[in-house]
């Protein structure tokens, strides 16, 4: 416990100090080869487009944040070995590589320029650039210049007394330090000679590396030796190092000194010049210590690197790491992993407790923490009025007398388990009990107010400023409001599930959270936001708001922070999204946030937010909290046209007939790459913008011949999309065939052809219809010999019947009356007789129409016909096995359809006529639609009164046919007349003359 109390005390003070936090409280984050990462990593460098350069003995890498690739040439490009020994990114955007075999190249848009002895150079160690742009090597023939492109031997002008450069290196001022083999030599700044300040090296193993302290201190590290302070001429100062095997250092932003050894992992020192002149020990507390024990990959690094974000990279043979100072600070506490609770007096101070440990952390306002051990473990607190510290575990009530716990005695009960704790403004303790329910403390006296049957489980108490007491359950929250209990569910607006803790806001308003999300009670119930403006996993786990007014609320995915107002926008407008920020792991978050039951989140009275996680519980100052964007370089990277890969810059034109082409590209923020959502458009193709989440590739195939532009979005999450400045543009060739004169010949000989088709055609159709309207002639005048024949047969010779009957008449009137009268009936039957038989003759006689085409083509004549000089549009459509039918349905289809469709041209006065026949193998489905101004149900009932055909006999035509025919009057939008009819009935049934008699009629 005594150790814990000094590591927490020692983080925990680091608050105070000059650097800020100490290292366990930076977020860590590892990559290995289970995650794509080299081993083997040498050295490290970041150019200006944000690329993490890694080399490694196995090549070089290029690192986005997310994915590791390989460098590959492009060309006729030569690798002069594989393993890379050093790396420097220049100041113009470019970088320079060292291979392990002493060659240098130079890396220009992603084409190298190599150079080695034939170009004056020796083995190179390492190369170094001041900020004016000089670039110098280390070599093993000692120090060389890039001038012009070409190097340059300068040792004499210099006057460079070594035999080798092993390590080359120019200081802030541009002073130059170089390690030879025996000893170290700067050339000091707009001087041009080397001078020996009378530092001699214990033993050159291999090169060394520098950093620069804020106050201007050198140090190197020397692996033999340590990490110690270089000495300028003159400087008689006594010496400062840390010992340790140091191999690669590091100043960062804040003046911090880090060091990487090889073997004792990594050491930092805050404050560097709070060591001046002293020798640090191996493992001396000025230094802190990280290593493999504290999640560190390799105690043996080999390189370190600030990034422009202000990470801290490592680097190792096992992989790469990364340290970043997030916006949350953490505490570790005892528990491992399991819910904590976080509670925040008025004194500033925080306490922190774990689930099942009967423990207590306290955070003081000076940041130095006391550990408790009460009697239970203490899952809610409160404060009362006096500043008393009140908690509660299973059956035991803790008071803090004097920051110490102790049992507070009860009289009453017996209680079962305490779930909830409250104090109102005057004082009074209240519980939530499994057995008692609502009880309240009066003295040392139990008062059960309302019982737990009455309540339900209840998971907070809440004591407002009117001493109302709120109880939250699951799903529902009930109100004891000085006697008067009221009860608040579903019918209220409380969503299903745990209802974990209240607050209230600066306007007042009650806010109750849990798996439901936000409630806030307004107007005697409570309004929840929408599916649709939820948080990320709808449920609130805990809510506070900040001294600006922003809020913070605590969820599945992290720690969220909406901006001041943005909870009363969403509550007053349904379709208002939340924007919100996200804390997470990145940030410093220390491990998950659960439903727990627990208040997990608070402010305390300095105005931090505090959260509590499974691993342990962070602060966050909202006044640090920076708004601005996280610094996004996005980059089309690669382009492969059908699988040939080559840079964007290179490809102005994709060759015609390009099947696949593939764009990969990135955003360079290495702090937040996790997060960096991506959406792309490419010019001439989408419409909108493409959302694709993190992935980093876009697809296009059979793309046209013509200009393109492929654009580039990205965010990281809150909401906010920043637009890629780097746009690639190009164009598809035509192929031959798309070309534009290939398109006009074609035209033409297209033109030509359908021209010749077209006039063919027509001819045809005008030969087929000459000869169409000659066999409708024949037709017509062959029934009408028929018909001729038939009324000479019948009603010539029935009607010279009545006449010699009426001659017969008139005699026998003038002779005899009753012989009349029977003349005169044998007349009336005669006449009866020759009616029936006309029309059986004309019943039998069948449409020309029908004589030369089926029925739809039939009906689609007769309605064009009539219709071929109004402006009425005909539309004739057909469904199923399109075929001849048996005559007589045939002949009553036809009929029924004519008459609908001239009533429609008739008393419709409709513009469209809708004819849809569809061919059923056992069944003729016919209707005919118009849309015209419809009948009316008296117009229907006069027409049957009346007898009308148009009504009355194509219904009775279609049930002597064993189906049906129905007029569906639609007043104002037309009429729908359908027929239905069977076809097997047709067929095994015929029509008897009566029936046909009965039709016709």
């Amino acid at each position: 416990m005594l150790a814990l109390a000094v590591t927490l005390a020692a983080g925990l003070a680091a608050t105070d100090s000059v650097a800020g936090r100490s290292i366990d409280q930076w977020a860590h984050r590892t990559w290995t080869a289970q995650e794509g990462a080299p081993t083997e990593i040498r050295s490290l460098a970041q150019t200006r487009d944000g690329y993490l350069w890694l080399g490694t003995a196995s090549g070089l890498v290029r690192f986005d944040g997310v994915r590791f690739v390989p460098f590959a040439p492009r060309g006729t490009d030569a690798v002069p070995a594989i393993g890379v020994s050093s790396l420097l990114a220049a100041n113009d955007g470019t970088l320079w590589i060292v291979w392990e075999t002493g060659a240098a190249s130079h890396l220009v848009a992603g084409r190298l320029t190599n150079y080695g002895a034939a170009d004056g150079l020796g083995r190179v160690y390492q190369l170094a650039e001041s900020s004016r742009g000089d670039l110098v090597a280390g070599t093993s023939s000692g120090v060389v210049q890039f001038v012009r492109g070409g190097w340059s031997d300068v040792r004499s002008a210099w006057g460079f007394t070594g035999a080798q450069a092993r390590a080359v290196w120019f200081d802030r001022e541009d002073a130059l330090w170089v390690e030879t083999e025996s000893r170290m030599l700067y050339r000091p700044a707009r001087e041009t000679r080397f001078v020996d300040p009378g530092l001699p090296l214990i033993r050159i193993a291999t090169q060394a590396d520098f950093a620069q302290s804020k106050d201007g201190t050198i140090w190197m590290a020397e692996l033999a030796r340590s990490a110690h302070v270089l000495r300028r001429v003159g400087d008689n100062r006594p010496e400062t190092e840390v010992a340790v095997g140091a191999w690669a250092l590091l100043v960062d932003r804040k003046g911090s000194l880090w060091i990487g050894s090889r073997g004792d992992g990594l050491r930092r020192v805050r404050d560097p010049s709070r060591i001046a002149g002293r020798r640090i020990a191996q493992f001396g507390p000025e230094a802190e210590q990280y290593t493999e024990r504290d999640g560190l990959l390799s105690n043996v690094i080999t390189d370190l690197l600030e990034d422009r974000e202000g990470s801290i990279w490592v680097a190792s043979s096992r992989g790469l790491e990364r340290f970043r100072e997030g916006s949350l600070i953490p505490y570790s506490t005892r528990g491992g992993l399991r819910a904590r609770a976080v509670f925040a007096s008025r004194d500033s101070s925080v306490w922190i407790s774990a689930y099942a440990v009967q423990q207590l952390t306290r955070i003081g306002p000076r940041g130095r923490d006391d550990l408790y051990e009460p009697p239970c473990w203490c899952s809610r607190m409160v404060e009362d009025s006096a500043g008393a510290i009140w908690g509660f575990g299973d059956t035991a009530l803790v008071r803090f007398d004097g920051l110490k716990p102790t049992r507070f005695p009860l009289r009453g009960g017996p209680l079962r388990a305490i779930t909830a704790i409250a104090i109102d403004r005057s004082g009074t303790v209240w519980l939530a009990d499994q057995a008692l329910g609502l009880t309240r403390v009066i003295g040392n006296r139990l008062d059960p107010v309302i019982s737990a049957k009455e309540i339900g489980h209840t998971n907070a108490l809440f004591a407002d400023e009117r001493d109302r007491i709120w109880m939250a359950g699951e799903g529902k929250v009930t109100r004891y409001d000085h006697g008067k209990v009221t009860s608040f569910g579903s019918a209220e607006g409380v969503e299903p599930g745990q209802i974990s803790d209240f607050y209230v806001d600066r306007a007042d308003h009650l806010l109750a959270v849990g798996a439901g999300g936000i409630h806030r009670f307004e107007n005697g119930r409570f309004r929840t936001l929408t599916r649709r403006q939820a948080l990320p996993g709808t449920a609130a786990l805990g809510i506070t708001e900040d001294d600006s007014g922003a809020w913070w609320v605590a969820t599945r995915v992290g720690l969220l922070r909406l901006a001041k107002g943005e909870l009363d926008s969403a509550f007053a407008d349904s379709t208002h999204t939340l924007s919100y920020r996200i804390f997470d792991r990145l940030d410093g978050l220390p491990g998950a946030l659960a439903m727990s039951g627990v208040p997990m989140l608070t402010r305390s009275a300095d105005g931090k937010i505090w959260v509590a996680a499974d691993e342990g519980a962070a602060s966050v100052d909202p006044r640090e909290i920076s708004d601005d964007d996280v610094p996004l370089h996005v980059l089309v990277e690669t382009v492969r046209i059908d699988g040939t890969e080559l840079a964007p810059a290179d490809v102005a034109e994709v060759p015609a007939g390009t099947n696949n082409l593939e764009i990969d590209y990135t955003a360079t923020t290495l702090a937040m790459a996790e997060r960096v959502r991506f959406r792309y458009r490419l010019e001439g193709v989408d419409r909108a913008w493409q959302n694709v989440g993190n992935r980093r590739r876009a697809y296009y195939t059979d793309l046209g011949p013509g200009s393109y532009r492929f654009r580039v979005a990205v965010s990281t999450g809150d909401g906010r999309w920043v637009d890629s400045p780097d746009v690639w543009s190009f164009r598809i060739l035509p192929a031959w065939y798309q070309s534009g004169w290939f398109i006009a010949l074609a035209i033409v000989l297209i033109g030509g052809i359908g021209g010749a088709l077209a006039a063919f055609v027509q001819r045809r159709r005008y030969r087929r219809s000459q000869a169409e309207l000659e066999h409708q002639y024949e037709a017509v005048m062959a029934e009408r010999a028929r018909i001729a024949d038939d009324l000479h047969d019948t009603l010539l010779q029935g009607f010279t019947g009545v006449n010699l009957q009426l001659i017969a008449a008139e005699l026998s009137i003038r002779s005899q009356s009753d012989d009349a009268g029977v003349a005169l009936a044998r007349v009336q039957r005669l006449t009866e007789d020759s009616l029936r038989e006309a029309r059986e003759r004309v019943w039998e006689m069948r449409d020309a129409a029908l004589t030369s085409g089926d029925l739809a083509t039939a009906l689609e004549t007769i309605a064009r016909d009539r219709t071929a000089s109004m402006a009425i549009e005909v539309v004739v459509t057909s469904a199923g096995s399109r075929r001849r039918l048996p005559p007589t349905l045939e002949d009553a289809a036809f009929r029924i359809g004519r008459e609908a469709i001239v009533n429609a041209i008739r008393h419709a006065q409709a513009g469209r006529i809708e004819i849809h026949l569809e061919f059923r193998p056992t069944s003729l489905s016919l209707e005919v639609r118009d849309d015209g101004r419809g009948l009316n149900p008296q117009e229907v009932a006069d027409a049957r009164n009346r007898g009308h055909f148009g009504l009355t006999g194509i219904q009775n035509r279609a049930s002597l046919l064993g189906g049906r025919c129905d007029v569906r009057p639609r007043p104002g939008r037309g009429t729908v007349v359908s027929l239905e009819l069977p076809i097997t009935q047709v067929q095994s049934v015929p029509l008897s003359r009566d029936a046909a008699r009965r039709s016709a009629t």
